[in-house]
């Protein structure tokens, strides 16, 4: 089956899009999804990645999205995978700037722009409440943000404890001024990544809530920088780099069928 790998950041998703696949293999891929995930996220035996996701056709959007983690898990949404698909359908349609994606959280913007960065509107935040491990935020999925003088490795060790403990995914941020912070992030079903998107707009958001930054602001993180901004609806987005780096053909049914 035809695939495209992007990333967003170092964060990397194999893309399947089945409005061009043949019935059948459209069939087994959403029955199996799940199962083949971590077979083909494997760095090792499989085509590599943080996780796979599978484009649809949508009747609401331009087009639809499920994303699953590395470990097969379902996610509700996903910045950097989101703005990977603008890249992909700015592509397919070069004529067209803006396009909208279905996700299970809701729909989605995103938006080319002239640098080639890409911009993902994802939504809305709410503070759900601050625990002494941290602040978690719903952004579609759930988020827990910690605090913390910086993003060295002991440090980082208290953000994978708290993902586990509160099953979100994980932001460990220090605050470098009004308008910027580092951010090392663990997501639930994938480990440590080298960027996450919704991560950035959760923990901009929880800093932003408590006074501690100014929006826009920018997130440093370990593969490059994604800006943050709200609008006046309190809609949050993301802009960053995104790149298509392959595509390929996988055998999905080499792994069977359950």
């Amino acid at each position: 089956m035809l695939f495209v790998k992007m990333n967003g950041l170092g964060n990397d998703y194999v893309f399947f899009d089945v409005r061009r696949a043949p019935e059948s293999d459209k069939r087994y891929l959403e029955k199996n999804i799940a199962r083949l995930a971590p077979k083909i996220a494997d760095r090792h035996f499989g085509i590599g990645s943080d996780g796979a996701v599978v484009l649809y056709p949508s009747g609401i959007a331009d087009i639809a999205m499920r994303m699953f983690n590395a470990d097969g898990s379902e996610g509700m949404t996903c910045g950097n995978a989101l703005r990977c698909i603008g890249k992909y359908l700015g592509a397919e349609n070069t004529s067209k700037r803006v396009f909208t994606v279905e996700t299970r959280a809701g729909v989605a913007s995103v938006t080319l722009a002239a640098d080639l960065g890409v911009t993902a509107a994802i939504g809305t935040a709410r503070i759900v409440r601050r625990t002494a491990s941290g602040t978690l935020v719903d952004i579609g999925n759930p988020h827990i943000v910690i605090y913390g003088a910086d993003t060295n490795d002991d440090a980082f060790s208290t953000a994978e404890r708290a993902s586990l403990e509160y099953d979100a995914n994980a932001e460990l941020v220090s605050v470098k001024g009004r308008d910027a912070f580092d951010m090392r992030v663990y997501e639930r079903g994938s480990g440590e990544t080298l960027a996450c998107g919704s991560g950035a707009a959760a923990a901009a958001y929880a800093l932003y809530s408590d006074g501690l930054v100014d929006l826009p602001a920018t997130a440093s993180l370990k593969c490059g920088k994604l800006t943050i901004d709200i609008d006046k609806n309190g809609v949050l987005s993301i802009t960053g780099n995104a790149e298509i780096n392959f595509t390929g053909d996988i055998d999905i049914y080499r792994y069977g069928e359950t």
